[in-house]
């Protein structure tokens, strides 16, 4: 019994010995979790997992799957997803990521199924039905691939993480997180440093050399950029490649503490983009960064810049407050005195609620960058847009092979048809690859176009002018962006049963959402027209007029043109069912007083008269004609007015009487 009793004591004191060492290991792995320490918190967790096995809890493993996700280790993520997936309290997201990982790994059909799975429990989940759409596109392209002559850059790769490739006179600037001690001159000098994301060294700049002899020559850009202790890079550059854009990230800030009333603290793996600019002197050195004006690393990231081609517009990536979500595109214009105006974001024609990043300008002034909210084969995709500042064609994917299922991103395309991209595909000599090719085919229209059978027919209101039109497809979580032209007639060809709603990006940046409408219900080849104005604040005693609301000359009855509007007018009433109204209408002041008084009357009790026809109840709207009164110029009795002149005075207000 003695015997027994001591090898219980000992084996209690040994259990109790690896319990007491595994929290400190557990606890050491949440302090690197919450540092950003992706590489050596996973390590960590994954020694606990092997021990736990089943027992292991659900928590640790949600964030073991983080980690690999975070590192873009699709294998691994893949593989803790799946296991976390066996837990009845494993987040409602998990299934997403899973998908994401699967993928990323070319595993469509597998991807497929797990998102249709997510969007079942999860039926109000944005973008899912994109990303599905992404997967079926993905084997349809790889079906049919494009032959642009793509490349490996085998003597600018190393078998970690090389990216960012720009030309440069006499050579290549480019992104690499590996010493290359064996690769660059003497004398270069390299970064020591390591980046616990990834346990790898931070990126430095670095100019790989091949004027001398054919021969590849690779040293450190410069000591002006490279002297940073963290990631440095990618470089945009002026046409004179006088002036240099570089994206720099520091990790470890003074960041606001997350108590009020504290001072501030380092707050150590806060990754925050911030952009800088350097200028060359005749001596081929650059000078101290200078940071962007608009930088602000305690709240927001700024980096990765463009320049327009004729160098009065700088594109850059951020997620600063007022976005579409995730990371977008911005743009700066350039002002008189040579500074850089405040920042306004490109839209919805480009951005989602995802992420944009890796803006470049072609030649002929193309946009191309990366998302993963716009439908793709993998992580990030690469597109195309045409236009600028806030006005953009709906985004075109490059296609496989320019896409792959891994990541595909900056890419920088030149007047000789060539270019570069990077990629963490397979196939390739570490993680992020650079890429080269001859030509870049582009396929005009999409393999797969929607089911598109409805005209749709919308007439711009006049204040428009410069806006972004957006019609948006909810169930799709994708639309198109039209100029607001005044009087312009936007065409587009709708689906079936499906909701949209018309957004407006204004030109400068406020976005407002205009009347929802779906076609649900409607047949092939009937058309829906919208009159799309900006929404008007809907509170009691506001008024406003109700633009192209016109009438032939002596006449009150509803031209088809006047029931458009009508209709718009309707849809508001229907989506605000507590709002009551009346209909005021005026003429210009030519004809009699008395007659101009009957006329109004008559036209705002046709108007109502057709609204009660078209489902508005009759105690919700009322008329009233206020005839050649209220003149909102100088058109009065005897005046000589052009007839446009006139035709201000003739209007119908809307009053709002209750909200």
């Amino acid at each position: 019994m003695r015997r027994i009793s001591v090898i219980l004591l000992l084996l209690a004191t040994v259990e109790t010995a690896a319990a007491q060492e595994q929290q400190p290991l557990r606890t050491q792995a949440d302090i690197l979790y919450d540092q950003y320490d992706y590489a050596h918190a996973a390590s960590m967790y994954k020694r606990i997992a092997a021990k736990k096995k089943d027992k292991t809890p659900t928590i640790m493993l949600v964030k073991l799957a983080d980690c690999y996700r975070q590192m873009d280790d699709y294998p691994d993520a893949a593989q803790w997803y799946s296991t976390l997936l066996t837990r009845s309290d494993a987040p409602p997201e998990s299934r997403l990521y899973y998908a994401d990982a699967l993928k990323s790994m070319g595993r469509y059909d597998e991807a497929k199924a797990a998102y249709s799975q997510y969007a079942q429990s999860n039926p109000n989940a944005k973008g899912v039905q994109t990303r599905i759409a992404g997967c079926d596109s993905a084997k349809i392209w790889m079906q049919n691939p494009l032959n642009p002559g793509i490349y490996n850059v085998t003597r600018l790769n190393s078998s970690h993480s090389d990216w960012g490739a720009v030309r440069y006179p006499g050579g290549v600037v480019f992104m690499s997180d590996t010493l290359m001690k064996d690769k660059l001159k003497p004398g270069s000098k390299f970064n020591r440093n390591d980046y616990g994301r990834t346990n790898r060294p931070y990126y430095n700049l670095y100019l790989a050399d091949t004027s001398d002899h054919g021969g590849v020559y690779l040293e450190d850009f410069s000591p002006a950029f490279n002297k940073s202790r963290y990631h440095v890079g990618p470089a945009a550059f002026d046409k004179s490649f006088t002036t240099a854009y570089v994206t720099f990230t520091f990790p470890d800030k003074k960041m606001p503490s997350e108590k009020s009333n504290t001072r501030p603290r380092i707050k150590y793996g806060y990754r925050r983009l911030e952009l800088y600019t350097s200028h060359r002197d005749n001596a081929n050195k650059w000078s101290d960064p200078q940071p962007f004006q608009y930088n602000k690393p305690d709240a927001y990231s700024l980096g990765h810049a463009a320049l327009s081609k004729d160098e009065n517009v700088l594109y850059f990536v951020s997620d600063m407050p007022g976005g579409q979500g995730g990371t977008d595109i911005w743009y700066s214009e350039k002002q008189s005195d040579g500074k850089w105006g405040t920042p306004v974001n490109c839209g919805p024609g480009i951005n989602t609620p995802d992420d944009e990043e890796f803006p470049t300008i072609g030649p002929d002034g193309t946009l191309y960058f990366s998302s993963t909210g716009w439908a793709g084969m993998g992580g990030f995709d690469m597109f195309r847009s045409s236009g600028s500042k806030g006005q953009w064609s709906a985004p075109q994917n490059l296609r496989y092979p320019f896409n792959s299922a891994g990541d595909d991103f900056y890419l920088n395309d030149y007047e000789d048809g060539s270019g570069y991209f990077a990629s963490n595909r397979p196939g390739g000599m570490g993680s992020d690859d650079i890429y080269s090719y001859n030509t870049l085919q582009i396929i005009r229209e999409p393999m797969v176009p929607p089911a598109l059978v409805i005209p749709f027919i919308g007439k711009v209101c006049p204040p428009l002018r410069g806006a972004c039109i957006y019609i948006y497809n909810r169930q799709r979580n994708m639309g198109w962006c039209f100029l607001g032209d005044p009087d312009r007639d936007i065409t587009l060809t709708l689906e079936k049963e499906t909701d949209y709603v018309v957004r407006i990006l204004e030109p400068g940046g406020a976005r407002r959402d205009s009347v929802e409408f779906n076609t649900r219900g409607m047949r092939d080849g009937e058309t829906l027209n919208k009159l799309i104005c900006p929404e008007r604040p809907l509170k009691a005693g506001t008024k406003f007029i109700l633009q192209n609301l016109n009438y032939d000359y002596d006449k009150w009855n509803i031209r088809p043109d006047a029931a458009l509007v009508l209709d718009s007018l309707a849809d508001i009433l229907r989506a605000h069912p507590r709002l009551v109204v009346r209909l005021v209408a005026y003429t210009d002041s030519r004809g009699s007083s008395a007659y101009n008084l009957q006329l109004s009357k008559k036209r705002a009790a046709s108007a109502v008269q057709y609204l009660i026809a078209h489902g508005i109840a009759k105690s919700r709207i009322s008329s009233a004609g206020r005839g050649d009164t209220n003149l909102l110029n100088h058109c009065k009795k005897g005046v000589k007015c052009t007839d446009a002149e006139h035709e201000v005075n003739r209007r119908t207000e809307v009053e709002i009487i209750r909200d």
